[in-house]
């Protein structure tokens, strides 16, 4: 019965969401409603794969293998409340997977070794509770957990805002997507100028590895969340040049004083340093966006030797991590509209680049099966603004092609909307 109350609530946010024309934004600031309003967003995927699961075990790579999954990887659910005209609580709940359990799952990165882990069968997180306080269109303060808008996808992560079945892959396999912290923020616009500035809680070194760089080192496995080392981040946007948005974001922290056991790593900082780069343009026709990700990490030798003492009853990967990460990418669609007021289908072709071992410390061993490139195609029909039907085709070069590729066809439902707003 458990397992019917997700699909459920999906259906009706489906039939709900029909008249809701407006997506879900960022609450950055304050407008929008007057004194609250209930939204979110979901997606129900299918996948059918060509290749096994395993891409380390064979020397060749992934082997040949028919297989497919159906899955609703997350439903999210917003809530906005005006206590007074300049003060608002944001809040953001996600079920991801069909909520929380126990499952077993095959672990293939530790270089071709079998491991077998208990993880969580899915999760229930609360992504966004915050207090923003408005001071003026240039200035306000923001305190709780939200949304690191590191990247583009970070910054529009609901899926009616990219075109693939699946978020890019370039950047969710290097940082955490959706990345989320608790601390504060100062945010403001300035006539074409957007800013954010962030102080949170940063990332636990202990969780990094081979083939997703910092991803992993996202704290929450444990139920406190450290703070012994601070994180610094920002944003700033410009849209001086209509239908065009040029963006650049950044993050900067010691990330060793985060573990568990700190003392282990007392002479070391693993400080993570990454800058984003990043464009949209967009007209009645035509959408191209583009963007990069370059990232740092110093002591990567150093913690790649102690995180592979670490317990193996802490669910981290214990793989070397490397000094740099890169990854980059971009995709066109163009949009054919129907007859159907807010319907449209958009065909699309994307590219990404990506390597979580760009560039390794000293004589560490950079594995070319985290050298990855991706081309993808499909078509988005929007039944209106909030709905999306979705099918693609993506080939996946390992090691620039001295591996097994990988092909993957996709279909997912997408809904994104504001439900209920007063």
């Amino acid at each position: 019965m458990k397992k019917l109350i997700l699909p459920v609530m999906v259906i009706v946010c489906l039939f709900v969401t029909n008249s809701a024309n407006a997506q879900v934004q960022d609450s950055t600031f304050t407008g929008g409603f007057s004194k609250y309003r209930f939204g979110g967003y979901g997606e129900i995927l299918y996948q059918h794969m060509d290749y096994g699961a395993d891409r380390y075990n064979d020397p060749a790579g992934a082997p040949s293998e028919n297989r497919a999954s159906i899955t609703i990887p997350r439903v999210v659910f917003s809530f906005d409340y005006k206590f007074t005209p300049d003060i608002v609580l944001t809040s953001e709940i996600e079920f991801e997977y069909g909520g929380t359990g126990s499952a077993l799952e095959l672990e293939y990165e530790e270089f071709g070794e079998y491991e077998m882990e208990v993880e969580k069968g899915g999760e229930v997180m609360l992504e966004q509770l915050h207090l923003t306080k408005s001071f003026s269109p240039y200035f306000n303060v923001r305190i709780g957990h939200m949304i690191l808008p590191i990247g583009q996808t970070n910054n529009r992560h609901e899926p009616i805002l990219y075109y693939g079945t699946v978020r890019p892959e370039s950047e969710s396999s290097i940082i955490p997507l959706t990345w989320h912290e608790t601390g504060l923020s100062v945010l403001g616009r300035y006539r074409a100028w957007t800013y954010q500035l962030f102080v949170v809680n940063g990332l636990d070194a202990n969780g990094f590895s081979s083939g997703y760089w910092v991803r992993d080192g996202k704290q929450g496995i444990f139920e406190n969340v450290k703070m012994t080392d601070p994180a610094f981040a920002y944003r700033i946007e410009n849209t001086r040049i209509r239908g065009l948005r040029l963006a650049s974001s950044g993050y900067w922290g010691n990330s060793t004083g985060n573990t568990q056991k700190p003392a282990k790593m007392e002479h070391l900082d693993g400080r993570v340093a990454i800058i984003t780069g990043e464009f949209e343009y967009n007209t009645r026709r035509l959408s191209a966006r583009g963007n990069v990700i370059y990232g740092d990490l110093t002591d990567s030798r150093e913690i790649s030797s102690i995180n592979q003492t670490i317990s193996s009853n802490i669910q981290y990967q214990r793989t070397p991590v490397a000094k740099n990460a890169l990854a980059y990418g971009g995709e066109f669609g163009y949009n054919f509209y129907l007859k159907q007021p807010g319907s449209r289908v958009t065909p699309f072709v994307r590219y990404e680049y990506y390597n979580s071992m760009e560039n390794t410390d000293g004589d560490q061993l950079a594995d070319e099966r985290y050298q990855r490139d991706i081309v993808t195609c499909g078509v988005n029909y929007f039944l209106n603004p909030a709905i999306a039907l979705k099918v693609d085709y993506s080939h996946r070069r390992i090691g620039l092609g001295d591996y097994n590729s990988e092909n993957t066809l996709g279909l997912a439902l997408v809904y994104t909307g504001w439900f209920l707003s007063k």
